[in-house]
């Protein structure tokens, strides 16, 4: 009872953020709703790590419960997005079969994007696609692209020292409802090696400054690195584009971090030191916006239903529009 209780406040507190009966005083007549969401790989009998004895090897090993599997996170994640009134979304790590969910999801949205590795979209084990979706009722693609973090930004393949190919999806949009133009990026570093996260946000940066040029434009991803991390100085150099939290015109909504390590049942704190040594919980998915945008509200929603977590990474939600 207790969990449900909190799960409910939960959802009230993000439905007076972002929701219907909220108070509009701060919001301009053309604000929308976007997010950014890793939705987590869909991975069988995902869940909680728990202690199981192996009868034929007489000794105990590490496994899943299946307590967390994309069947039961799917339909909490469609019921986040239309329950916030998302407009739109960057997201990371989706496979074939969970990109063909949001087929069936409902008519208001679309989506778009290219695989970190076309060539193996249809393979047993296929590549990842960070897929932007939208709400075709507000918003109008007009043009979509895709570029790779490597050497190479135009063939899809890998680069810069990382085990696996990773790119950036891009659409330029138009909004309906004020006329106003804008793009939209959402990336996923790789998530081992310094040099490669600060080869690639340099390259994220060239590539913005070359498409979107002097239009509005927002970065959303899941960056594999806090704040401090030296892979970000380029990001905090740059004189273009800046951490949306730092210009919202309200108090940061949430924990001051978005990955979730109690997905998997570990310290909601640190690792254990069995697994892995005081890995503190940490901001590694960042929202970027050019200076011709505005942000009104910004929310980290670690919502947990019935036991069940939408991700092992909290959706960062944001009430916005451009200037």
């Amino acid at each position: 009872m207790k969990k449900y209780l909190l799960s409910s406040f939960v959802l009230l507190s993000a439905f007076l953020c972002f929701g219907g009966a909220k108070d509009n005083s701060i919001c301009s007549d053309s604000s929308f709703v976007m997010c950014q969401f890793n939705m987590r790989y869909k991975l069988e009998n995902d869940g909680k790590f728990i202690q199981r004895k192996d009868l034929k090897r007489g000794i105990k090993k590490t496994v899943l419960d299946g307590s967390q599997t994309w069947e039961k996170r799917a339909p909490l994640i469609q019921a986040f997005l239309e329950f916030n009134d998302v407009d739109i979304c960057g997201t990371q790590e989706l496979k074939k079969t969970q990109v063909e969910y949001f087929n069936k999801m409902s008519d208001e949205f679309s989506y778009f994007g290219i695989p970190t590795e076309p060539e193996k979209y249809d393979t047993l084990h296929s590549s990842a696609n960070n897929i932007i979706i939208y709400r075709k009722a507000r918003l109008e693609l007009l043009k979509s692209g895709a570029f790779w973090l490597s050497e190479t930004p135009e063939k899809a393949m890998k680069g810069f020292g990382a085990a696996y190919p990773r790119n950036c999806n891009w659409g330029l949009f138009k909004d309906k409802k004020s006329g106003k133009e804008f793009y939209f990026f959402s990336t996923h570093i790789h998530h081992i090696g310094d040099e490669t996260k600060a080869k690639s946000a340099e390259l994220i940066i060239k590539k913005i400054r070359e498409i979107a040029g002097d239009k509005p434009f927002f970065l959303v991803g899941d960056f594999n690195m806090a704040e401090e991390h030296y892979g970000m100085k380029p990001i905090w150099d740059c004189d273009f584009m800046v951490d949306a939290r730092k210009v919202c015109k309200t108090k940061l909504y949430g924990p001051n971090f978005t990955n979730n390590y109690g997905y998997t049942g570990l310290s909601t704190v640190s690792y254990p030191t069995s697994i892995r040594d005081n890995v503190p919980m940490q901001w590694i998915d960042w929202v970027f916006v050019s200076k011709s945008v505005d942000v009104f509200k910004c929310g980290v929603m670690s919502e947990c239903i019935n036991g069940i977590w939408l991700s092992d990474h909290f959706p960062v939600l944001l009430k916005v529009s451009i200037k």
